[in-house]
């Protein structure tokens, strides 16, 4: 079962022992990707269909990573793309991506990644083959999805082990500053979208030290947290409160940053269900701080008793 990939987690972290046994290479994804064209007044719609079937083959046949896991072990996540504009083979489209993980000992999976990227634009023809190259630019849709490959793993990994997504993420970085040079699309800048939410910034929050406490957050919410809530639900839930305070340091740094956002997005319905009708002493103190880091979502911290 899919939990298989925990219980590596669990006993041997990543190790070198564990990679030097599994060194051969597979695939590391189970992507579902829909393209939406529906916006798109258009009566031939096999182009839509085409550079779905394309971007999951793309995205599912190709190794990101040096992990080896069986087909049961891969990261599931989605891509939705919806298509704003087409024309003469220019897409401008928004996507959003998602990523899942197994929380240990349940069939339960909690969202890892939820991430908005609006205004993404790209070439494609019909039945174009997606080239992919690791030291070069290639073309826009490439670059992105292997972008977004390497951050799915990378968050993947970060939420088994501290900071051992750590090169999936340099990956991304490289990607990015790859396409900044060579592509004609603004949409790599850091000033894109007003300079706040985008690539840029997302891969930058990753990579750099000032941010380090959201690897730290990443881990404990789900190793000291969810992955224990079968065996001890109470230390769980005290856990992951103590976690989510972690936040005020990233608060006090850059107050609401998108990968701030990001968790919150992807986490505040588990979270408003994990406490709900709890009454421990911890709560108030935990509504605090969440108002605090979170306070989009205020309406629903409010109503924990």
């Amino acid at each position: 079962m899919k939990l298989l990939r925990i219980f590596y987690m669990k006993f041997i972290n990543y190790s070198f022992l564990f990679f030097f046994f599994l060194k051969s290479y597979s695939q590391q994804l189970n992507c579902e990707v829909i393209v939406n064209g529906s916006l798109i007044n258009q009566t031939e719609k096999q182009i839509f269909t085409n550079l779905e079937r394309n971007i999951e083959s793309y995205l599912n046949t190709n190794n990101w990573d040096d992990q080896s896991l069986q087909n049961f072990e891969k990261i599931d996540c989605t891509l939705i793309i919806t298509v704003l504009n087409y024309s003469d083979n220019f897409f401008n489209c928004n996507f959003e991506i998602k990523s899942f993980r197994p929380v240990f000992n349940t069939n339960y999976s909690t969202n890892i990644l939820l991430f908005k990227d609006n205004g993404v634009s790209f070439n494609y023809e019909s039945n174009q083959y997606i080239l992919r190259s690791e030291n070069r630019f290639e073309s826009d849709l490439a670059s992105i999805l292997e972008f977004y490959a390497n951050l799915v793993i990378g968050l993947d990994k970060d939420s088994f082990a501290l900071d051992s997504g750590k090169s999936n993420f340099l990956n991304s970085k490289k990607i990015l500053d790859f396409a900044s040079s060579n592509s004609q699309s603004n949409m790599w800048s850091q000033n894109y979208n007003n300079g706040r939410i985008n690539k840029y910034w997302l891969v930058e929050n990753l990579i750099s030290p000032n941010y380090s406490t959201i690897k730290e957050i990443y881990y404990e919410y789900h190793r000291k947290g969810l992955d224990i809530i079968i065996e001890d639900k109470e230390m769980a839930l005290e856990n992951i409160s103590e976690t989510i305070a972690k936040f005020n340091v990233i608060n006090r740094l850059r107050p609401n940053s998108i990968m701030q956002q990001m968790f919150f997005q992807s986490k505040n319905d588990e979270i408003f269900n994990l406490y709900s009708n709890n009454s421990k002493a911890y709560i108030n103190n935990l509504k605090n701080n969440l108002n605090r880091v979170s306070p989009f979502f205020s309406e629903k911290w409010n109503s924990l008793k």
